[in-house]
C-alpha cells in the first residue's frame, strides 16, 4: 500500500486534489491512503506517510522541511501547479507512486 500526504496552509482545495487522487486510486486498482494536512503537522506526517506532497502555495517550505528533515529529503516535493490547479488527481498520483517507486519505499 502507497501513502501519500499533501500539505498545505489550510486544506480546503488540497482536500479536493486528495478525493480526486483517492479517485484515481480506486479507478486503476492502487491500494493508497491519501491524506491532507495543514504544515503545523509536518513533522508527523514525515514519520507517517511513504512520501509527502507540498501543495504549489507551498512551495517556499520545499527547502526549509528538506533542512530540518535531511533523513526525509527524497521523500518530499511539490504539486506541479497546473496539476493542482487543475485538479489532476491522477497525473499527481502517478507522480507520488513513481517517486515512491524509484525510492524503494
Amino acid at each position: 500500500m502507497y501513502s501519500i500526504a499533501l500539505i498545505c496552509e489550510v486544506g480546503a482545495s488540497t482536500g479536493m486534489v486528495v478525493r480526486r487522487m483517492v479517485a484515481a486510486a480506486r479507478e486503476v486498482g492502487i491500494d493508497a491512503e491519501i491524506k491532507a494536512y495543514p504544515f503545523s503537522q509536518i513533522e508527523l506526517v514525515l514519520e507517517a506517510y511513504d512520501y509527502v506532497l507540498l501543495g504549489p502555495q507551498m512551495r517556499f517550505r520545499l527547502k526549509q522541511v528538506r533542512d530540518e528533515h535531511p533523513e526525509c529529503a527524497a521523500r518530499v516535493d511539490v504539486v506541479a501547479p497546473m496539476d493542482f490547479a487543475t485538479m489532476n488527481g491522477e497525473k499527481i498520483l502517478k507522480q507520488a507512486i513513481a517517486a515512491i517507486d524509484a525510492l524503494g519505499v
